[in-house]
């Protein structure tokens, strides 16, 4: 019974390396190690194409889309990681957060980060993290455009077909050998075999969970898209570079109005924000000019009387010169 036992285990590995190489085929024989779900996501191979500061047409954008209805069409049979990051900017902040948060939510989606940050009143800003079901992602993008100023807009697609297949097939052939050993396991009546049976045991199901957590990964990965978005408060919104010298001249000159505007408006709040400071130095400085103001009198005074004394000393000369 136990050389039975060991020959069951040795056609059960043998079937195990069969089914392995041949989910694998054309692998060159790499071993395909399962660390964890980070690290299975890492090693996946890239097929990405960035594009920034591109127009919405040339970005994935459905100009024709209805609100919110705009699905994304995704090859069935590749397996697609999607990364949008996007730079915006809004003059009405408080309606645009919450329309974000309302129409994330409606999308199927969430909000996975927030760091929000307020120089003042007028100055906020906010860097989110995103996740979009994949194929809302293109209308999700047009409404975006439409309720905000885009400034910058890159997308990267990952693919991890070949990653996920074999990780996969892997699991696959590891539920097989766990079948396989569970029915052995049943039939073995010597101890030395059972303890040999549930130590490989034990090591085919630790593997089994790496790769369905590896797996699981990935369907979140590829299901929902990540969207970095980075949004800030202005007053004015930011105009495309004009391309003519004489639009080039009117933008300057606008521009330069808004900087000057600025600057008196910055300027007469300094004034009022500090007028205690300023009316403590006018006190100051009326004491001090009191103080001293009756010895600036003796010293004009002094130099009134030089000056008529010397006078005095030029006429007398002159009129001795004279007799």
């Amino acid at each position: 019974m136990k050389r039975t036992v060991k020959n069951a285990l040795v056609l059960s590995l043998a079937l195990l390396l069969l089914f392995s190489f041949g989910a694998c085929g054309g692998s060159g024989g790499d071993t395909y190690k399962s660390e964890s779900a980070s690290s299975a996501a890492s090693q996946s191979g890239n097929q990405s194409a960035d594009m920034e500061d591109m127009p919405e047409s040339e970005a994935g954008f459905d100009e024709g889309a209805e609100t919110g209805g705009t699905e994304t069409v995704r090859p069935q049979d590749r397996k697609l990681i999607t990364t949008v990051n996007l730079q915006a900017e809004t003059k009405e902040y408080d309606t645009f957060m919450s329309w974000l948060e309302s129409h994330v939510a409606g999308t199927g989606g969430y909000i996975e980060s927030s760091d929000m940050y307020a120089y003042n009143e007028r100055e906020r800003s906010c860097d989110l993290t995103l996740r979009i079901p994949a194929d809302k992602l293109n209308g999700f993008l047009q409404e975006m455009g439409e309720t905000c100023n885009i400034l910058q807009r890159s997308v990267t697609e990952e693919d991890v077909t070949l990653n996920y297949v074999d990780a996969e097939s892997y699991r696959d052939a590891l539920l097989v050998e766990q079948e396989r050993l569970m029915e052995l396991l049943e039939e073995a009546d010597n101890l030395t075999d059972i303890m040999s049976i549930e130590d490989r045991l034990t090591t085919v199901r630790y593997q089994l969970q790496n790769y369905e957590s590896t797996l699981r990964v990935y369907e979140n990965q590829i299901n929902y898209s990540t969207v970095h978005l980075s949004v800030r408060e202005v007053v004015e919104l930011t105009e495309p570079e004009p391309e003519s010298w004489g639009s080039r001249a009117v933008q300057g000159m606008k521009d330069n109005a808004r900087s000057i505007g600025r600057f008196l408006q910055e300027l007469g709040l300094f004034l009022v924000t500090h007028i205690p400071t300023l009316l403590l130095l006018g006190v100051i400085a009326l004491i001090i000019l009191l103080a001293t103001s009756r010895r600036r009198r003796e010293a004009r005074a002094r130099r009134k009387q030089q000056k008529e004394l010397i006078q005095s000393m030029r006429d007398q000369k002159n009129t001795e010169e004279q007799k």
